[in-house]
């Protein structure tokens, strides 16, 4: 008897796994944005807004972005048309979501606390 006999293991193909993680990162990330959009615009407290990871969300906003590239390299040379889809479709929503984080943080620079 083999010790992985009593495991059960899933092993998904990496196009699947780089799509739903970039999938999941977008959502993560909307979530955040749409926050900020909400703290920013309705509420006008600066404070709540998320100015002290932009660093982090940056990072994560390229992670994310990375992952939908390699997706979208491996369905591409897989022939897979409807993974290919998801995979362009979240190329194209992680870059979008990028570009809006980005222009957000450029805009609201005059409400961030300054700490030295």
């Amino acid at each position: 008897m083999h010790w992985k006999d009593p495991f059960i293991t899933f092993t998904f193909p990496n196009k699947v796994i780089f799509t739903i993680g970039s999938l999941g990162l977008f959502c993560i990330h909307a979530g955040i944005l749409i926050g900020d959009f909400y703290h920013f615009l309705v509420s006008q407290r600066g404070d709540l807004m998320s100015f002290r990871f932009t660093l982090v969300l940056l990072f994560s906003h390229v992670t994310s972005f990375y992952w939908s590239l390699l997706a979208t390299i491996y369905t591409l040379q897989a022939e897979d048309s409807v993974l290919m889809f998801f995979a362009l479709t979240s190329i194209a929503l992680n870059f979008g979501l990028f570009l809006a984080r980005f222009c957000m943080d450029y805009l609201t620079i005059d409400y961030r606390e300054e700490q030295y």
